[in-house]
């Protein structure tokens, strides 16, 4: 993620691990299994013969498209695929050519890649937060029999334990933890519809190559294809947003805390101030707000997207390559952060 070109600030946002799982490359790799299952697909089907199959998807497994030819042209077609499969039938040769990218389409394509890279974020994300979580178990050992004054819509409550406080940052990432694990089986899901959805230039032949296509990607064939239907992206950027929300809390109370000063919280690090040397600027806590009101903000923009015209839409389309990976990407860094905020608590509380 970039911050309007500003270099200096690229550390505060980004996670270039996420950021990996939307690269060219990545995408194109992507690509290259999706039209080697086809093939292998096509050939279950009867379609092409297995020996042509196989020298065809040798063939595949070994093109290296031109990303500067596909970047130049995406601007003319909206999209990568045209270009890459025009630059692959060239690479190809013998019996199954013809059969290339045979029932699909550009968008079969790429919803299946935007599917591989949120699995791939997704055991990314599954591993911080189980990690996040120990911390905060760690912590409550450490510091959660000591005093903490509750706050009530602003005001002093009552006094209980830091572990009850901390309590309430962990039982909801509990809760994310195992919906994330429900999640990455949910959307392990097959895109393949053909031209308009129906996958009608297969014939009877559909099922039997959708089937051995998400076989053969690890996915799952819901027996259809989810064209103008985005629950699937759209579930993943509503539980990013809910993930970095609730990070945000847990960044905004810390951040109070350090306001009422050591009887509440005290902390390693901190940011400097120009002006008033003494100051210690609880920037990463600061962070996670921020990071959580932006996925919040462009949570709305991927229920924007979600308004696709009759049977694709290329302007929503669009607009969920723009907002889905920053949101990964902003749920990544948030759960980094985290860890590091929750690194430097040195206390927590009073000696009871």
């Amino acid at each position: 993620m970039t911050a309007g070109g500003q270099r200096w600030a690229a550390g505060l946002y980004s996670d270039h691990q996420i950021a990996e799982r939307f690269s060219d490359e990545t995408l194109f790799a992507s690509f290259s299994r999706f039209e080697q299952a086809l093939v292998n697909g096509l050939a279950k089907a009867g379609l092409v013969a297995a020996a042509d199959a196989a020298d065809l998807t040798r063939q595949i497994a070994a093109f290296e498209p031109d990303t500067a030819a596909i970047t130049e042209t995406g601007i003319r077609d909206g999209v990568p695929v045209p270009e890459y499969v025009r630059q692959l039938r060239v690479h190809v040769s013998g019996p199954a050519k013809p059969m290339l990218h045979h029932g699909a389409t550009s968008q079969d394509l790429m919803d299946t890649a935007t599917i591989e890279a949120l699995a791939s974020v997704n055991l990314v994300l599954s591993e911080r937060l189980h990690g996040l979580l120990d911390q905060l178990s760690g912590l409550s050992a450490r510091c959660g029999g000591n005093e903490l004054q509750a706050i009530t819509r602003m005001q002093p409550a009552i006094t209980f334990h830091a572990s009850d406080r901390i309590a309430t940052w962990r039982q909801p990432l509990m809760a994310l933890r195992d919906r994330l694990f429900a999640l990455q089986e949910e959307n392990r899901v097959l895109q393949f519809g053909g031209a308009v959805g129906d996958l009608q230039a297969l014939g009877d032949n559909a099922e039997i190559v959708a089937r051995s296509i998400a076989s053969e990607l690890g996915l799952r064939w819901p027996g259809h294809s989810w064209h103008s239907a985005r629950g699937p992206v759209l579930a993943q950027a509503n539980f990013m947003s809910e993930l970095t929300g609730t990070l945000g809390k847990i960044g905004q109370d810390v951040a109070l805390m350090a306001l009422r000063g050591s009887d509440d919280i005290r902390m390693s690090g901190g940011g400097s101030s120009s002006a008033m040397p003494h100051k210690q600027n609880p920037v990463t806590a600061e962070r996670l707000v921020t990071l959580a009101r932006f996925n919040a903000t462009l949570v709305s923009g991927m229920h924007q997207a979600q308004l696709h015209e009759m049977e694709r839409s290329g302007a929503a389309w669009m607009l969920e390559w723009m907002l889905l990976p920053q949101m990964c990407e902003t749920a990544g860094a948030s759960l980094l952060a985290a860890f590091a905020l929750i690194e430097s608590i040195e206390k927590m509380g009073k000696s009871a």
